[in-house]
Parts: structure tokens; C-alpha cells; sequence
């Protein structure tokens, strides 16, 4: 649709565009080049904060799954913990273990969903094969046998601690799939990172300044890209994250490929994180004893964790009833899709824009929640 007073023409990018994932943002284009960027996020309707209000903390475990389909770990345990902290619960040790374990795992499934959607976004579709079916090994040999499904773990991470143990075999399963993990990384250093194709598309193109990262709110790879060392994990500790070492990948060029390339740090990092727990995991009870009908004590809380995407958190306001009163989901995504991105657009060429977008790993299903 053309602006009959400005001469631009009006140009939507999904939210029926095979890369855009359910999200849509109206591009305003002079030729070639994107003149103004305008997100539009409301696709699934899905009233995820209103509908938590209505249920109960072991009914809500699994209605976080939903918040977003590309780690639905997190979210349960961001849920998990805005529980344990208004009831005042210690969990036991080896449900932490558990949960930072599954919670790793998670982020290295999205990261390879993210390089697959940035190898198809930059026309390598072999890119996009290759992720997908690393990440299989993952959905089969970990969340399956662990929390009894591929992709929505029913609430496997849940208030207390997690639903069941580790089955008997975990350890073999684990071990081999960082295996295969180590040899997605191998791969994709040399069909991607290395790619000259790839880096033409992504170096230098959609640059975020550190000032702009900080100004717009930016979290998680997206700003460790743009030269700030920041990450939950080590700066507000939860479960037993500060017991163990890992380093928090950081960039300074700020541009798409620095993006994407932080991802394929992360995923190192994690490996050694799960490699750690693993080796330091304790016996023990993996569950308080919690009574699906009980009564919340009376408060709120406050928790975060860092996602794979950035910071998530979730605000719980308790007035002593079975229910909460109130819950806020702060996701990473909104702030990522709305002011980063519509900001990154402006003066881009229309092919980079697919490029840009996914450089941002989002998820559009944790905007409209």
C-alpha cells in the first residue's frame, strides 16, 4: 500500500511470512530501504497471566509450558520459583540440581532452534536441517524419558521441586547427547560461522550500540553482543548457580553475527554447567510433599532467571487464597521485538530484514501472553 502524501510504500512482514513466527512489524519503504518499522505482536490470544489467575500453583506449572514453546523449561522454573519464594519454601538439593540441568538443556535446544531459524532467514536451508535435527537428540534422549514429552514438559519443574526423579539411566543419556552437542557446535563453526555467505549477511548489518542496548532495555545475548557483561545466573544467583564456574560470553561489535555468535558460546557454557551438576549431583528427595489444594500464605514475589532469550521473571501476588490474585509475566521478547527491533529496521535493506529479525532470538508467543 502506497503513502499517497510521503511516496513510501506500506510493507508487512508477517505474520503469515514463514519467518516471522505468529509476529508481524509494518515496514514503511522507500525502494530498497526500510524508511520507519512499526512491531505488531498480537497473533495467539492467549491470556496466559489471567488465566493462572484462575487455577491452581500445580495447575499453573503446566500452563507456564505454554508461555513459550521454544523453552518451556524456563518458564517453569521462573513459575516455580515466584511459588517457592511466596510459600517460603527450601526445595531439596537434588531437585536444584534437576532443574538447573533441565534448565541448560533447554537453552541449548533453543539456541539451535535460533541458529536453524537464522540459517533459513539467510537462505542456507542445510543450516536449518542441521539445527533441527541436533536438537532432536535432546527432545528424545533427555525430555522425553525425563519429564514423559517431547516438547511441553507438563510441568516437569514445578512449586517444591520437580514431579518426578531422573530415570535410572539419566547419566549414559546425558553424556551421549553432549556429545552429539559438541559436534553441532564443530558443525556449526564450519557451515556457519565460518561461512563467508553468512558473514556477508550478518557483520556489520543491524548494529546495536552498547548506549542503545542499555537505553531500550535489551537483556540476554542481545546485549552481552553489544559489550555489557550481564547475566542473571551471576548476578542475582538462583538454585545453585553460584556454585559452579562458567564465563559469560560477551562481543563488542554489536552486529546480527555477534548475536548469534554469543548463542553459540552460551551453549559451550552450558555444557560445562551441566557437566558440573552432573558430577556434583546429590542423592536425595527431588520434591517437598505438596498438597495440589493447598492455600497460598499471603504475599507477592518477585522472581527472574536468565532464559535463553534474556531475562524472564514473573510478579505473584498472593491473598492467602488456593489461587494467586495476581500474576505478571516479564518476558524478554516484548522489549527485544518492540523498541530494539523497531529501531535496528530503520535505514536496513528489506532483504536484511529477516536476517535482523531473527539475530534477535525471540519468541513472539511470550509477547502475547
Amino acid at each position: 500500500m502506497k503513502d499517497k502524501e510521503i511516496g513510501f510504500y506500506e510493507l508487512p512482514f508477517g505474520p503469515a511470512h514463514s519467518g516471522s513466527g505468529n509476529f508481524m512489524v509494518k515496514l514503511k519503504v522507500d525502494g530498497e530501504r526500510v524508511v520507519e518499522a512499526r512491531a505488531d505482536p498480537g497473533y495467539l490470544h492467549r491470556g496466559f497471566e489471567k488465566l493462572m489467575e484462575y487455577r491452581t500453583p500445580l495447575q499453573n506449572a503446566v500452563v507456564a509450558d505454554r508461555v513459550c514453546i521454544l523453552e518451556p523449561l524456563s518458564w517453569d522454573l521462573v513459575h516455580a520459583e515466584a511459588v517457592d519464594e511466596i510459600m517460603g519454601w527450601d526445595i531439596p538439593e537434588r531437585a536444584k540440581y534437576i532443574r538447573v540441568i533441565l534448565a541448560e538443556f533447554t537453552r541449548i535446544q533453543s539456541h539451535l532452534i535460533w541458529f536453524s531459524g537464522g540459517s533459513m532467514a539467510t537462505g542456507f536451508q542445510t543450516g536449518f536441517m542441521i539445527g533441527i535435527g541436533y536438537r532432536d537428540y535432546i527432545l528424545e534422549h533427555i525430555f522425553e524419558p525425563v519429564t514423559g514429552a517431547r516438547v511441553y514438559p507438563t510441568g516437569y519443574i514445578r512449586p517444591g521441586g520437580v514431579r518426578w526423579d531422573l530415570p535410572k539411566d539419566f547419566d549414559k543419556k546425558c553424556y551421549n547427547v553432549l556429545k552429539k552437542i559438541e559436534k553441532a557446535v564443530e558443525d556449526f563453526d564450519k557451515l556457519l560461522f565460518s561461512n563467508p555467505v553468512f558473514k556477508e549477511r550478518t557483520q556489520g548489518v543491524g548494529v546495536l550500540s552498547k548506549e542503545d542496548a542499555i537505553r531500550l532495555g535489551a537483556t540476554g545475548p542481545i546485549i552481552r553482543a553489544s559489550g555489557i557483561e550481564t547475566d542473571v545466573r551471576r548476578d542475582d544467583p538462583y538454585e545453585i548457580y553460584d556454585e559452579l564456574e562458567f564465563n559469560i560470553p560477551v562481543m563488542d561489535e554489536g552486529d546480527a553475527y555477534s548475536r548469534f555468535f554469543i548463542g553459540r558460546m552460551e551453549i559451550v557454557e552450558s555444557m560445562k554447567i551441566i557437566r558440573q551438576a552432573m558430577e556434583r549431583m546429590p542423592r536425595g528427595e527431588y520434591s517437598l510433599k505438596v498438597n495440589p489444594f493447598m492455600k497460598m500464605k499471603k504475599g507477592e514475589s518477585y522472581a527472574r532467571i536468565e532464559a535463553a532469550r534474556g531475562e524472564a521473571a514473573i510478579y505473584m501476588v498472593s491473598t492467602g487464597d488456593r489461587k494467586p490474585y495476581r500474576v505478571k509475566i516479564r518476558g524478554p521478547s516484548f522489549l527485544h521485538l518492540i523498541p530494539v527491533l523497531e529501531f535496528l529496521l530503520k535505514d536496513q535493506q528489506i532483504a536484511d530484514v529477516p536476517t535482523i529479525y531473527w539475530s534477535m532470538n525471540t519468541c513472539p508467543a511470550d509477547m502475547d501472553r
